[in-house]
């Protein structure tokens, strides 16, 4: 396992969005199925909507008002985030150089990661559809 970098930073929501993002997460205290709930915990949910912000090309959004969800610490467990967010952040601004300020990294993450949560949300609230289904929809749609 490889060293967090991010680990003295907290995970922040938009507090806007914080009570719909636990009705999408196994750990919101519903017992309802993977069809209703697809993401086990609200970091799960967190990382997904950063990785959608970041294929579709979405413009870093910056919440005044956030609500923390868990440490960083958590991303050790995954530590391929770490570096999938160490790899978009290099992506994006071309300086290896400003991937050693991981303040400068971890913001990019959750101004990525709140740019993708309105359209996260939207899809998984889609009447039309069970919200698994509508995210796989989407993922395979961007493939």
């Amino acid at each position: 396992m490889s060293d967090n970098p991010f680990a003295a930073y907290n995970i922040e929501v938009p507090k806007k969005y914080a009570e719909e993002i636990k009705k999408f997460c196994k750990t919101g205290g519903g017992k309802v199925t993977y069809e209703f709930a697809p993401f086990n915990r609200q970091v799960d949910l967190w990382y997904f909507s950063f990785l959608f912000a970041v294929r579709k090309g979405l413009e870093p959004v910056a919440e005044k008002e956030t609500s923390n969800i868990t440490p960083a610490t958590i991303l050790s467990g995954d530590s391929y985030r770490i570096d999938h967010i160490q790899l978009a952040f290099l992506g994006t601004t071309k300086s290896i150089e400003l991937l050693a300020n991981h303040r400068k990294v971890f913001d990019y993450a959750l101004s990525m990661a709140n740019a993708g949560f309105p359209h996260v949300l939207q899809l998984l609230k889609d009447p039309d559809d069970r919200p698994l289904w509508t995210i796989l929809d989407e993922i395979e749609m961007t493939q």
